[in-house]
């Protein structure tokens, strides 16, 4: 049983950090990038179709299973740390309905989600299945290094995973030097 939920902790944990990732994926042609990223000790992820390479470890200070209210709670220096990406935060739950279905992840405190070229960070970070959406809040800001580098930050940053949208509320968008010259680069990271 506890297995159960801790397999189902880890996939929700996963769902929510890989999200910041689900935007376009740098172009082909960057095997310069996946050298210097190799040299700064950084793991290029793998096709997110294909079988991960190793497992996802999430450590805490303190972890708490409580089945009867469906929560899980890691406490205290929380690392998520998986091939594709890694989150810091003081405090992690996880909502379950029944055993193994999440429900709604609320990372809280110093959260900080990086990976490949891109950085989020927020004082909380909410995902909700049934919406599909993540909801940063706590001076929220999303940046993207490198010649698709930009960044914005808000009180609040809504993103949906299904349909690629964005809300920032009061929000500052950061463009890369050069952007209006591009045409057909997007706009915000």
């Amino acid at each position: 049983m506890k297995r159960m939920i801790w397999n189902s902790c880890l996939t929700a944990g996963l769902l929510f950090c890989a999200t910041v990732d689900a935007q376009e994926q740098p172009a082909a042609g960057a095997a310069g990038e996946t050298a210097k990223q190799e040299q700064a000790g950084k793991k290029e992820p793998k096709d997110k179709g294909a079988p991960s390479g190793r497992e996802a470890v999430i450590t805490a200070e303190k972890i708490e299973f409580d089945n009867k209210e469906g929560v899980i709670l890691f406490d205290e220096n929380v690392l998520v740390d998986d091939e594709q990406f890694v989150m810091r935060s003081d405090r992690l739950l996880v909502f379950m309905e029944g055993t193994n279905d999440v429900q709604q992840i609320m990372a809280v405190g110093r959260v900080s989600i990086t990976n490949q070229n891109r950085s989020a960070s927020c004082e909380k970070a909410v995902y909700t299945k049934k919406d599909g959406q993540i909801v940063m809040t706590g001076n929220a800001r999303l940046m993207r290094q490198g010649d698709q580098g930009g960044e914005v930050t808000g009180k609040r940053i809504t993103f949906w995973l299904d349909d690629e949208r964005m809300e920032v509320s009061p929000g500052r968008v950061v463009l890369p030097p050069g952007t209006f010259n591009k045409g057909d680069k997007k706009l915000i990271p």
